[in-house]
């Protein structure tokens, strides 16, 4: 007999035993402290894994002992940048502003890198200079603020270039300075003195005896006055220039051209017969007057002085009617800095530039430097060096 079948309906209900349903307030609740102990969680987390993860990622080289390069590299960044959270921020915030902001002196280099000779006369020319001079790793930039012509290339208080329209400069000898400094480099400023066809026209230019300025040569065709030695206004005015740019914190000034024009016969004998130009110890000492202004000026504000001759001069036997003239007073000479221009080659540079030094050196100057503006064979940098004379680099 077969068995009946019976039909058993299965009842399903909405209801789970392991997920009770809850109220509103109870779901906002749990979701309130699900995001807090997530955020609690982040927080701890980072703070306690960060240094585990740092241990073990590092754990090797600190247990070979190899970890110099470590900490070197974090004594330099922390001596580079003590604050660099908050330049990152102030970089963050205004990077325009913080493009101008004074660099860290980092170039400690003492040579001399001689800018091109208008650099300083606008701030956007000085910049892309200094950008270049930096690069050369010198730590030293060389400014011209007196040109050959006597043009100053800065904003001068000095009563004889106030006087004149010979000013041609945008900025300050400090805002100079200033762009210097914070450019990560030594300031130092370039003149020349006696060679000067501008400030004569005002005060301490050669006077003829009948009357009026002399020149150099005649008008038609380019003559030009210059500063005599022999006057006091001329020395007073580059004693003047020297003080000025010294107090607006260059720490070295160079004096080049310290130099008489070439006289004629007649012009000794006639135009110019109330001077001692045939007399070679009074010319000398005129000349240190000058030059004795100028350190005077340069050294009340701490200052340096350098005397610049033309290589060529300061090494020839004959130095009179040359930049070198004033050389012949050795006492004098040994008080002051000495660059000397140099540009021989040649197929046995180091012997030249050997031979070159040797000689440069019994000038004797205080301390002795070589100018070389289209750059310089190893050599020549090996002889130099092992002579003990300084190179600087004109651009």
């Amino acid at each position: 007999m077969k068995p009946k079948k019976t039909n058993i309906k299965i009842k399903r209900r909405k209801y789970n035993l392991y997920n009770k349903k809850k109220s509103k307030s109870r779901q906002v609740l749990s979701i309130v402290i699900t995001i807090a102990a997530a955020c609690v969680l982040g927080v701890v987390g980072y703070g306690v894994g960060k240094p585990i993860m740092n241990y073990l990622q590092n754990r090797e080289q600190y247990v070979s002992g190899d970890n110099s390069s470590s900490s070197e590299q974090s004594l330099q960044g922390s001596q580079s940048s003590p604050n660099s959270s908050q330049e990152s921020t102030s970089s963050a915030q205004d990077s325009s502003s913080s493009a101008s902001e004074p660099s860290v002196p980092v170039v400690t280099d003492g040579r001399m890198y001689v800018l091109p000779e208008d650099a300083a006369k606008s701030s956007a020319s000085l910049s892309g200079a200094l950008a270049a001079a930096k690069e050369s790793g010198f730590g030293v930039a060389v400014v011209t603020l007196k040109n050959d012509d006597g043009v100053l290339y800065y904003k001068s208080e000095v009563s004889t270039a106030k006087s004149g329209d010979f000013i041609d400069g945008a900025l300050t000898a400090e805002q100079i300075c200033d762009y210097i400094t914070k450019a990560g480099m030594t300031p130092a400023a370039r003149i020349s003195t006696l060679k000067d066809n501008k400030a004569p026209w005002i005060a301490g230019g050669y006077r003829i005896v009948s009357g009026g300025g002399w020149l150099d040569d005649y008008p038609d065709r380019g003559g030009k006055q210059w500063l005599s030695p022999f006057s006091e206004d001329a020395v007073s005015y580059i004693g003047g220039i020297c003080e000025e740019l010294s107090k607006a914190g260059f720490k070295h000034i160079i004096c080049k051209n310290t130099m008489y024009p070439r006289f004629t016969s007649t012009d000794t004998t006639n135009y110019l017969s109330n001077l001692p130009l045939s007399d070679s110890a009074k010319r000398v000492e005129a000349l240190w007057k000058a030059v004795d202004a100028a350190k005077a000026g340069a050294e009340k504000n701490g200052a340096q002085l350098w005397l610049e001759f033309d290589g060529k001069n300061i090494t020839a036997d004959a130095t009179s009617g040359t930049d070198a003239e004033l050389c012949a007073d050795k006492t004098k000479l040994s008080g002051v800095n000495i660059i000397a221009d140099y540009s021989a080659g040649g197929e046995n540079a180091y012997q030249t530039a050997l031979d070159f030094a040797n000689k440069l050196k019994q000038s004797g100057g205080k301390k002795i430097s070589v100018l070389v503006k289209n750059g310089l064979s190893a050599d020549a940098q090996k002889a130099f060096g092992e002579a003990g004379v300084e190179v600087f680099r004109e651009s």
